[in-house]
């Protein structure tokens, strides 16, 4: 029987794959009830465990599921991303300091404590600038592990339907199979209209697509809003602004689906939907999320699309 632990599960994106795939027993571990309720919603049969990984030992998951086989982990990004303001600093300040890089150091001791036969851990590509590759790899072999790969996934080169670049560092070398990504209006396209469009449309009613209110001012600013322009903006790392709220072209592929970003449907004027959000990033509509409307929101952008898990779990079994 094949174990599989997964670590920073949140609502369970990764998780997802590894479902279909491996037919066996898991443990799902985050500190988020919220989002563990919503991977309890849609998997009932896992095992979860509210839990600050920080203070997780290897005994409890032996214990709660015996030496997994196969360790997933999504630790927290944000300190790593080019759009947080602190990726300025070093790889080290960040990773050895006091924020949440440092729980990317937790899920290295666990993997060296539990010695699963497979390891997959999933972060932002710039968790690799300025000397983050060379700690991730140093700190592997203090815990004995040699063979370590940085593997990056461009999610619509394999058949996702936003953009999406991450590194999946791993004890396996990984080539996911290349498709084709459709565009967005054939993803969203047949979603029922909202708002005053829906009075031409009623009947059917999908889940988590649900109309998010706007101002009157708000919504006049979405109404000036062209294809592929942001109405808001934000800083980033050094003196950059980068785009929020941007207006989707329908023609396009749609630009990297992230927790705390807002996007405008390509003809209607309002915001995408938590659904339309999660169609972006190859959920299915019989994933259901749970909670208030602006974590449903941020349990879809900090996910690994479904798609992409699949194909890693895929790769991951051929390695068993």
């Amino acid at each position: 029987m094949t174990r599989v632990l997964d670590l920073f599960c949140g609502a369970g994106g990764f998780t997802s794959g590894f479902v279909r795939v491996v037919s066996g027993e898991h443990l799902a571990v985050d500190i988020d009830e919220t989002a563990l309720g919503t991977l309890s919603q849609n998997y009932p049969h896992i095992r979860t465990m509210c839990k600050d990984i920080s203070t997780l030992h290897a005994m409890e998951v032996e214990r709660a599921l015996g030496r997994p086989d196969i360790i997933i982990a999504s630790p927290p990004c944000e300190e790593f991303s080019r759009a947080n303001p602190v990726s300025d600093t070093t790889a080290a300040e960040r990773i050895y300091g006091s924020g949440t890089a440092r729980l990317l150091l937790e899920t290295i001791r666990l993997i060296g404590d539990l010695r699963p036969s497979v390891f997959v851990i999933e972060n932002v590509a710039a968790i690799l600038d300025k000397g983050g590759g060379p700690i991730i790899q140093s700190e592997f072999h203090r815990v004995g592990i040699e063979e370590v790969h940085f593997n990056m996934i461009r999610a619509h080169q394999h058949g996702n339907p936003s953009k999406r670049l991450r590194v999946f560092i791993s004890n396996i070398k990984m080539s996911l199979p290349r498709r084709t990504p459709p565009r967005v209006f054939e993803v969203i396209g047949d979603l029922p209209p909202l708002g005053l469009e829906a009075i031409f449309c009623p009947g059917r009613e999908v889940p988590n697509h649900v109309l998010k209110p706007l101002s009157e001012t708000t919504l006049r600013m979405v109404q000036k809003t062209r294809g592929r322009r942001g109405m808001k903006r934000f800083r980033a790392s050094g003196d950059k602004m980068l785009p929020n709220w941007v207006r989707l072209r329908p023609d396009q592929i749609a630009t990297s689906i992230i927790g705390h970003s807002r996007y405008i449907h390509p003809f209607e004027n309002r915001l995408l939907t938590v659904r339309e959000h999660a169609r972006l990033m190859s959920y299915p509509d019989s994933f259901i999320f749970t909670g208030p409307m602006e974590h449903q929101y941020n349990q879809v952008g900090e996910s690994v699309p479904p798609l992409i898990s699949r194909l890693i779990a895929e790769e991951v079994v051929s390695e068993l």
